[in-house]
């Protein structure tokens, strides 16, 4: 076996070595390593094309944010006076974060206009 062939199985194995040591010291390195890696089983796992089952948190986390529909017209105040007509999907640009209370502010009827302006887009 040449040194090269000895340091890719002790790589492989996860051995720390000398790269300046000899043959036989590598040899003796990869063979004390073998003689312990078949004294201690290895854990396997199996190889599936299932994914494992998500958490709902996990779930959420992965999703896109919730978008909203306008459904009364309204001028936002908080967004540069954009003008928001029935139908629009809010918020307009994709960058923008509202924030929960302002989206909560919308979704109620604690608001200037005093009725919702928004919905859960289904």
């Amino acid at each position: 076996m040449k040194v090269a062939e000895i340091k890719s199985k002790l790589t492989t194995l996860g051995v720390e070595f000398d790269d300046k040591a000899g043959k036989e010291q590598l040899a003796k390195l990869l063979k004390e390593n073998e003689e312990k890696s078949e004294e201690q089983p290895v854990e396997t796992t199996e190889e599936t094309d299932e994914q494992p089952e998500k958490t709902d948190e996990q779930n959420k986390e992965k999703e896109e944010p919730v978008k909203y529909v306008v459904i009364h017209d309204f001028k936002d105040l908080e967004d540069n006076n954009t003008v928001y007509i029935k139908g629009d999907i809010f918020p307009r640009r994709a960058d923008a974060n509202p924030g929960q209370e302002r989206i909560q502010k919308l979704l109620s009827k604690n608001n200037k206009i005093g009725k919702p302006l928004i919905k859960e887009q289904a």
